[in-house]
């Protein structure tokens, strides 16, 4: 399974860990990207080379200091270099007036993603993307590629070997699924 996570997830588990705090949905995705495993099976992560400037320019701004903050970057590139992993960049071409979320839509594409989780599930809503299941789920189609959009803690449970009817009927159909 290719997984995108978007910086907010990554942050999420970056300000959890620092607050002490263990086991939370950012953690569990982390933690899968970091081992390369889950219980639906291999994990391999998809991101960009602009995703992780940002991560660090983000981190920065949160509090972090620069050393810090470079090195948390440094050690998500290893996790795209190493094992099942893989590193790329978007093209810039799907229509969303964010920038930075067509970005990340297009690196999970470009990558072949499963799966691209994001805290701010709302952002990724636009042409060529279906509501699969309101506020939580939504599928994309790209060509023959499909990829599944899922908040936090959906992708959390799907990790962990939740099912998500929804979100399996799409992956798993050849047309159009209603929400």
């Amino acid at each position: 399974m290719r997984i995108c996570l978007d910086l907010n997830i990554w942050l999420g588990a970056f300000l959890s860990e620092r607050l002490g705090h263990t086991g939370t949905a950012t953690q569990v995705l982390v933690e899968a990207v970091r081992t390369g495993a889950c219980e639906r099976g291999p994990v391999a992560l998809v991101i960009s080379w602009g995703m992780l400037n940002r991560l660090e320019q983000v981190l920065v701004a949160q509090g972090f200091d620069e050393a810090q903050a470079q090195r948390l970057v440094e050690i998500i590139a290893t996790f795209a270099r190493e094992g099942l992993s893989l590193t790329l960049g978007g093209a810039g071409v799907l229509p969303m007036d964010d920038e930075e979320d067509r970005h990340v839509v297009e690196a999970a594409f470009a990558g072949e993603a499963d799966l691209l989780v994001t805290h701010n599930f709302s952002d990724f809503a636009g042409d060529g993307v279906q509501l699969l299941v309101a506020g939580r789920i939504y599928g994309a189609r790209q060509g023959v590629r499909k990829l599944l959009i899922l908040h936090t803690y959906d992708a959390a449970a799907w990790i962990r070997g939740e099912a998500l009817p929804q979100a399996e009927a799409f992956m798993t159909s050849h047309g159009p699924v209603q929400g």
